[in-house]
Order: C-alpha cells, then structure tokens, then sequence
C-alpha cells in the first residue's frame, strides 16, 4: 500500500515539476516581469492539465465497436474478454486523470501563492 501511496505522489511531483519548469521557460523566453504574468501562466499550465486529465479519462469511456461487426456473432467469451479489456482502459483513463488532475490543482496552488511569495 505504502508503496502505491508513494509511486502516485511521485508522479504527482514529477508531473507538477516538469509542468512548472516549462512554464517557467516559456515566462523567461517571453520576459515576464510580474508575479502576476508568472500568476497567470501556473494558472493556465493548471488547467492545461486538468483539461488534458478529463479530455483523457472521457476518451477511455468511449465504446466503439468495430463497424460492421454484430454483437449476435460474438461468443459470450469474445464478449467477456472485451469488457475486461474496456474496464482496464477506464480505470488507466482513471488513473492518468487523477494524476494530471492533481497536478493541475498543485499548479493553480502555486498560482495563488506566487504573487504572496514573490512580494
């Protein structure tokens, strides 16, 4: 358990670091001068995360079947099977959406502190 805990919080921390170091670059490229601008830029990196998080964890809802195949045709093990594998495809969208959510949430947490910080 102990080592499920520490594995999500560390890609948690990996995620929010690299994020922040790239918003980071892009505000020195740019010349940013102001908390504020820094501000806006976590805050956007944030929901740049969250949007990608969610856009993610609704693309593993997704239940295309294949076109012209009729579900009459599919044996109860062929249908078992790709349950199985739909079910596994949410929770991994589940997964990746916590991840960036998270992320996205410690970003919008730097945002707000920055200008508190920067002072």
């Amino acid at each position: 358990m102990k080592s499920r805990v520490l594995r999500f919080l560390t890609i948690i921390l990996v995620i929010t670091i690299v994020t922040g170091m790239i918003v980071l670059a892009i505000g020195l490229i740019n010349k940013w001068q102001t908390d504020v601008q820094f501000s806006n830029g976590y805050f956007y990196g944030g929901g740049v995360l969250l949007v990608v998080g969610l856009i993610n964890a609704m693309g593993a809802r997704t239940d295309d079947r294949m076109p012209g195949m009729a579900d009459g045709r599919i044996n109860t093990q062929e249908r078992e099977s790709t349950y199985r594998l739909l079910s596994e495809d949410i929770a991994k969208g589940n997964n990746r959406m916590a991840y960036l959510g998270v992320s996205g949430l410690l970003l919008w947490g730097v945002a707000a502190l920055l200008p508190l910080i920067w002072k």
